[in-house]
């Protein structure tokens, strides 16, 4: 699962102002292979939402990769 937007950003590369493409990735579980998983997963979600919120606590699950319209360069944000 995926979203996207547009922002501009300063890009390396072109040395400019350029309009980047952002898309947000959900990133990898950090309980991926356990037999338990999704189980492990609530817990851990239950708890990082009473304790941060659920807005915050929904945002650390995703990384920001920003993609430069005119060169391409691809950086990724944590």
């Amino acid at each position: 699962m995926f979203m996207t937007s547009k922002e501009k950003r300063h890009c390396q590369p072109c040395n400019q102002e350029t309009s980047h493409v952002v898309v947000l990735v959900r990133k990898e579980s950090a309980f991926a292979g356990d037999e338990k998983q999704s189980t492990k997963e609530f817990i851990a979600g239950l708890i990082k939402g009473w304790a941060v919120g659920p807005f915050l606590a929904e945002m650390d699950d995703f990384e920001r990769h920003l993609i430069c319209e005119c060169c391409g360069q691809k950086t990724v944000e944590d």
